[in-house]
C-alpha cells in the first residue's frame, strides 16, 4: 500500500471524523505497551495431559497497526491537541475508546457514569466538541 500524505486524511463529513477518531484509538489499543509488565515468571509450565482441558500455545491478540493507520493516528492526535477546550479533548477521547471494536457504537451510559452528567448531555457534550473539532479541520 502506497504512503499516504496528511491532505488525503482530511475528512470531507463529520461522520468521518469520527470514524477517524475511533480508528485512531483501536490503533493505540493494538499498539504494544511501552512498559512490558512480566507475569508470572517463576510458574513451572504445565504438560498438556488432558485433552479436554490442555493449554494453547496460541493466544487471540489485536491485529497489528498498518504504517498508514499509524499515521492516520499521529494526524488524529495533532487535531485533537489544536482543540483548546481540555475537557473536549477528554470527551473526544473517551468517546472514541468507548466505541472501538464496538459495532453498537460508544457506550453512553459508562461515559456518563466518568463525566458525572446524564447520558443525553455527554453524548450533546461529543457532538458539541465533535463539530468545533470539524470546524478546525
Amino acid at each position: 500500500m502506497a504512503y499516504k500524505s496528511r491532505s488525503t486524511f482530511e475528512p470531507a463529513l463529520v461522520t468521518d471524523l469520527h470514524d477517524m477518531l475511533v480508528r485512531a484509538a483501536e490503533t493505540e489499543r493494538a499498539m504494544p505497551a511501552a512498559l512490558r509488565k512480566q507475569k508470572m515468571a517463576s510458574w513451572p509450565e504445565y504438560p498438556n495431559e488432558w485433552t479436554a482441558y490442555a493449554y494453547s500455545d496460541i493466544e487471540p491478540r489485536l491485529p497489528r497497526p498498518t504504517a498508514v493507520l499509524i499515521d492516520e493516528y499521529g494526524y488524529v492526535m495533532e487535531l485533537v491537541l489544536r482543540l483548546p477546550d481540555a475537557d473536549d479533548r477528554r470527551m473526544l477521547w473517551a468517546v472514541a475508546h468507548s466505541a472501538a471494536y464496538r459495532d453498537r457504537g460508544p457506550s453512553w451510559k459508562m461515559i456518563s457514569k466518568i463525566t458525572h452528567c446524564d447520558p443525553r448531555t455527554a453524548k450533546r457534550r461529543y457532538e458539541t466538541a465533535l463539530l468545533s473539532l470539524w470546524y478546525l479541520v
